[in-house]
Order: C-alpha cells, then structure tokens, then sequence
C-alpha cells in the first residue's frame, strides 16, 4: 500500500510551493523526488476517494444497463396505450426561393438601392480628415487625378509633371473641403468666401497648411448633363475660382494646383446635383 507525503522545503522545491501531495511505493525512500528532502506524512488526497466513487459509478452503470437488457424489465418502462407522446419538434423547411434579381438601368447598369447622401449646401469639411491611401475612395481619386493631370490642356508639360509626380509620390492625400455650385454657376459669393475661411482655419486643415510640403490639390466637377468641352470649362473656372479665394482671401501660402475634372458622375451617378462641386484635396508627398 502507498504512502503519501509533503515535502516542507518551500524555499527550493517546486513541488513543496504547490503543496503538491507525493504518493510513495511502500519501500521506496520516504523523500520527496524533487529535492530529496523528507517528506511529511499525510493522510491519502480526496483524489483517491474520488478515484474510488469513481469506480462505484461504472458498476452501477453496467448493472443498469444489464436489467435493461432484459425483456420484463424493458416491458415496465414502456408507456401504456393512451399516454400522451412527446411532440415531435417542427421539421425544418428549406425557403428554395430565388434570391431578388439586383435593379437594373435602362443600359444595363446595376441601380444601387442605397439612399444617395445629401448634397452639401454650403462649404463642408468632413467630421474627421482621412488621408489613408489604403482606402479605395482615396486610391480612386488619386487614379482619376493622374489620368485627368495627363488631359489637361491648357497646362505647361513642367507643371504638369511637378503636379502629377506630387500625386503619384504621396505618402497620404485626402479630402479636406467640398465647396458646392449651383447649375451652370461658377462664383463663389461673398457667404461662400467667408465659411472658406472658417473651415480652412480649423485645426487640422490648419495643421496641414502649417505643413510646407502639403499640396493642395483642387478638383472642379461639373455634372456630366450637356457638351463634353463645357462641362470640362466650367469645371476648371471653378477650381480655379477656389485656388483664388484661397490665395487671396484665405491667406494660403501652400502650394496649390487645380485640375478640371469636367462632367463627371463619380460622385453620385443618380443624383447629378452632387457633382456640381469643388473638392479640396491635401496631398502630402
């Protein structure tokens, strides 16, 4: 029969730190096989009672099941005629419906369900600047820059490569002003002007202008409705028209260049209102 023991030698034994409890063949050296000090003696750990409960359990297990196996025993359990079932839980249903077909436009276009956001009525920043080029809205417009930058006509070739080496080199870039134009309008009232003003010297636009490496890249937008060529017009004289006010009304010392980005429906393809705009892009190379 086994004795159980503890050793006492908290300062170098693992096992007398646990208060681990080591069982010992009788015979065998009564010490504790982590330290070789003498153990303690104990009486036998709850683990053993248990062990034994344990094997009760089994053999009351198996000798139920053995009067179960017997026929007189198994005709008691079951129900007399007229007890009530239990009800069977409700089968599953498989729904094969079609899934609904996407809208489509008179072209083919798939419609997007999703209610267009309002257009801005007055010059708006975002709630909180987002410059991750990580982001596809981000990467989307820097793509539509470069290719509008490689277009523009009225642009000298070395200003058109210190502008599109500026956007294609950029660490971050992001909107930081939507400045909205009514239909066909290209000036900016005196209203206008002054929230430019306000929201230019908000701290974190302000901070960027602080910046002398930040750009700012100034995108007019006209609606795609009409002639090509005009849309195109209008949409450069209103980014022109900012990159002014700016300069000479907001104090901005920053580099800065505009780009037309002419009848456009990447803003919002339903409600063409929305891309009646200039954004202010900061760009930092």
């Amino acid at each position: 029969m086994s004795r159980f023991g503890k050793c006492q030698n908290q300062a170098g034994c693992l096992l007398a730190y646990r208060g681990e409890e080591a069982e010992i063949e009788d015979g065998a050296p009564f010490i504790c096989a982590e330290c070789g000090q003498p153990l303690t003696a104990v009486k036998p750990p709850s683990a053993m009672w248990m062990k034994y409960l344990a094997g009760l359990a089994v053999v009351g297990g198996i000798g139920i099941i053995a009067l179960l196996a017997m026929p007189k025993t198994r005709a008691l359990l079951k129900p007399h005629k007229g007890a009530k079932e239990a009800t069977p839980a409700p089968a599953v249903v498989e729904d094969n419906s079609p899934a609904p077909e996407p809208l489509v436009g008179p072209n083919g276009e798939p419609v997007s369900t999703t209610p267009a956001a309002e257009v801005p009525k007055e010059v708006t920043a975002p709630v909180k600047l987002d410059m991750d080029m990580s982001k596809k809205e981000n990467r989307n417009v820097k793509a539509e820059v470069l290719k509008r930058v490689d277009l523009m006509p009225k642009v000298s070739n070395p200003n058109k490569d210190k502008l599109y080496t500026a956007v294609e080199r950029a660490r971050s870039m992001g909107i930081v002003l939507t400045i909205p134009f009514g239909s066909g309008k290209t000036e900016l009232t005196a209203s206008d002007v002054q929230k430019l003003k306000v929201e230019l010297d908000k701290p974190e636009i302000a901070k960027l202008r602080q910046d002398p490496t930040a750009v700012f890249v100034i995108l007019g937008f006209a609606d795609p409705k009409g002639d090509a060529q005009k849309n195109l017009a209008v949409s450069q004289t209103r980014a022109d028209v900012v990159l002014k006010a700016m300069r000479e009304k907001c104090d901005v010392i920053n580099v800065m260049h505009t780009v037309g980005m002419g009848g456009s429906k990447m803003l919002d393809e339903k409600n063409l209102e929305k891309n009646r705009i200039v954004e202010i892009w900061a760009v930092l190379p």
